[in-house]
């Protein structure tokens, strides 16, 4: 479908326009860094390229020239090699470029062309700096820290051409760590960018900052115009947010060089705008502000007296261990907190609904069954919800203690038709666990582990339709042992989510357990896929369908 009222015209124009002397700043040159890969012998073709204008020299000039001595390598894609090229243009050639781009369907702004995909212009973006928090963009814009840059982006929608990258997330983050030893460059943690061609557009025309007045919670604005450039009337704007309302929000027109904007005192970010009303462009913005009203120091003086006692060695003899302690901190407070009569009780009732966000969405979910109380059906299902909400491209289980019966409790739930389902087990037997789970036979206990679960698996009376399964065993020397449950939601185009279980699943909801997301589930799911490529000889599997 169509951006609405945005197609390649509409960003030819606006560019134009945002270049022209004087609107963000006074640029002469663009300079382009371009991340390109090659395989075999075919022609280069895009990564990630990133066109900066800047303010150079009339006569400053940079011939295309790879910043790598050496192509970098992927070890999982020995096929392919990657390069990073840096030159300078007038900035009169940036808008051109692009026509060529929309005929010809390749860049050429080495002077060589580098092969796209098929690209979609996006409507400008403007990216502040950080604030309170890191913004995503800033990972690849070029020394984004002052008002912010305006950000033209030629987006490949279907990225054909770099799909081993995302299949397989390590070889991203290898290729991501090998290019930031020549530029700042995070292409892993923005790989939604990836086969992308950026214009980066800062705004120097002026410096600006905004500041709280810490005696009156009102914020001033100081700006400095570009030496170049014809001071013009400006509208400058903040706002307050807190929990989902605006308490607070000022606008006010720009006089001089510092400007007076009256707000209240009170709980939340501030979020302030400098706006060019004449040319209609956004000149500085800044994420979410928090300013420091109140300094908590925690002193501590080390007691006199050490703690020392005795443990074994383990090699039969003793070992003596002695150390200092700490007591109680003496806190120190410098400044006045902001107080709010209601703020307890806001605080309570927001904690309570993100309590009920995180249990509906099963991101936290405490298990205390009661003496006598089993939740292990109710655990279950939760897991199940998981997998049929996050499920669609893949669901991996890693248990050391996983057998046929757990798979089908929770794996074979997946709606998903052809979800890609992964099933990691090491063989082991809870202790407390069913003992007809015990291998009985004449065999090995790891291969007559696996043919019971084998028979177990295909004895269920099931048509296994869209059942896309494979269920392996750590057995052994090859990868290593591992301890952690975890339920993993792989991903071509995203981060992964994980979920540590708490316990194994055939005891869920038995003892007291906590099912939660981890923060980084991108790092679960690549270790986990380290380890699943390690087993992959035939006495690792034990079930696979079709």
């Amino acid at each position: 479908m169509a951006l609405r009222n945005w197609d390649v015209q509409k960003a030819r124009q606006e560019m134009a326009r945002l270049t022209a002397p004087g609107a963000l700043g006074f640029y002469t040159h663009f300079e382009a860094t371009e991340v390109f890969a090659t395989q075999s012998q075919g022609a280069p073709f895009n990564v990630f390229t990133i066109l900066v204008a800047e303010e150079r020299l009339p006569s400053a000039s940079e011939e295309p020239r790879l910043l790598n001595p050496k192509r970098i390598k992927v070890k999982s894609l020995p096929d392919w090699n990657f390069g990073i090229m840096r030159y300078l243009r007038p900035i009169a050639e940036l808008v051109p470029q692009f026509d060529i781009l929309s005929d010809a369907k390749e860049w050429r702004g080495s002077g060589e062309p580098l092969q796209v995909g098929d690209l979609v212009s996006i409507p400008t973006q403007f990216v502040p700096p950080d604030n309170s928090g890191p913004v995503p963009w800033n990972r690849v814009l070029k020394n984004n820290f002052w008002n912010g840059s305006h950000v033209f982006e030629w987006a490949d929608g279907k990225k054909t051409a770099l799909q081993r990258l995302f299949e397989n997330p390590p070889r991203l983050q290898a290729l991501s760590e090998a290019i930031r030893e020549f530029v700042p460059v995070g292409l892993a943690s923005l790989s939604d960018r990836l086969g992308n061609i950026v214009v980066q557009l800062p705004v120097t025309v002026l410096m600006s900052k905004f500041t709280e007045l810490r005696a009156s919670g009102d914020f001033t604005l100081t700006i400095a115009w570009h030496p170049k450039a014809s001071p013009r009337p400006l509208r400058a704007s903040c706002i307050m947010d807190y929990d989902d309302a605006i308490p607070a929000f000022s606008s006010v027109t720009v006089q001089g060089s510092e400007t007076l904007l009256p707000m209240h005192d009170g709980q939340g970010l501030h979020h302030g705008a400098l706006w060019d009303d004449e040319n209609r462009i956004l000149l500085a913005a800044t994420g979410g502000m928090a300013f420091i009203n109140t300094v908590v120091m925690n002193l501590h003086v080390l007691d006199p007296e050490p703690r020392f006692f005795t443990m074994p060695d383990g090699q039969g003899g003793e070992k003596a261990v002695r150390f200092g302690l700490t007591p109680k901190p003496i806190q120190s407070v410098v400044g006045e907190p902001k107080r709010n009569p209601a703020e307890d009780w806001t605080r309570r009732r927001m904690y309570q609904e993100e309590t009920d966000r995180l249990r509906a969405e099963r991101r936290f979910v405490q298990y205390k069954p009661e003496p006598g109380q089993n939740l292990h059906e109710r655990a279950l299902e939760d897991v199940r919800f998981l997998i049929n909400r996050h499920g669609e491209e893949g669901v991996w289980l890693w248990d050391p203690y996983l057998c046929a019966e757990d798979v089908i409790n929770t794996l074979f739930y997946c709606r998903f038709f052809g979800a890609e389902l992964r099933a990691l087990t090491a063989g082991y037997i809870p202790p407390s666990g069913d003992q007809s789970m015990q291998p009985e036979g004449s065999l090995p206990p790891s291969a007559q582990f696996a043919a019971d679960q084998r028979t177990r698996l295909i004895g269920i009376k099931s048509n296994l339709r869209g059942l896309h399964l494979e269920y392996r065993m750590r057995t052994g020397s090859a990868g290593w042992g591992f301890h952690d449950r975890f339920l993993i939601f792989s991903a071509t185009e995203r981060a992964a989510l994980a979920w540590s279980l708490g316990t194994s699943i055939n005891s869920l909801g038995t003892q007291h357990h906590i099912l939660q997301r981890v923060d980084d589930g991108q790092r679960i799911s690549d270790a986990f896929a380290e380890l699943w490529d390690a087993l992959d000889q035939p006495e690792h599997l034990i079930w696979k369908t079709p």
